[in-house]
């Protein structure tokens, strides 16, 4: 499902209409930040209006990770190395066969 051509965001509701914004709003609407990622700082450089740039700028903004869903991130792979660094030294494997009492087969 597409949102429409002139649905836009809340927090973009705001933003100067230009050509530029438009495409990058309508992009952001539809899912595809790598777009908004790659044209953005094209229109932020060679845009005049300091209200286009900032709207370009939080639509840029908008697009990075959560900076705590990294640190938690980084976290979660930390206790899953320590733990398995844990496992891998102070881990026992299965007892040797000879402990095993042996038994005898009756056909």
């Amino acid at each position: 499902m597409h949102p429409s051509p002139h649905a836009r965001p809340s927090f973009a509701r705001d933003f100067p209409r230009t050509d530029a914004i438009d495409a990058l709003v309508h992009a952001f609407a539809c899912g595809n930040y790598a777009l908004v990622r790659r044209e953005a700082p094209k229109v932020i450089h060679s845009e005049q209006a300091d209200d286009v740039r900032s709207a370009a700028r939080t639509l840029l903004e908008r697009t990075k990770p959560d900076p705590l869903a990294v640190r938690l991130l980084w976290i979660a792979a930390a206790l899953l190395v320590a733990l398995t660094a844990y496992w891998v030294v102070n881990g026992k494997g299965p007892p040797p066969e000879a402990s095993h009492p042996s038994r005898e087969l009756i056909p």
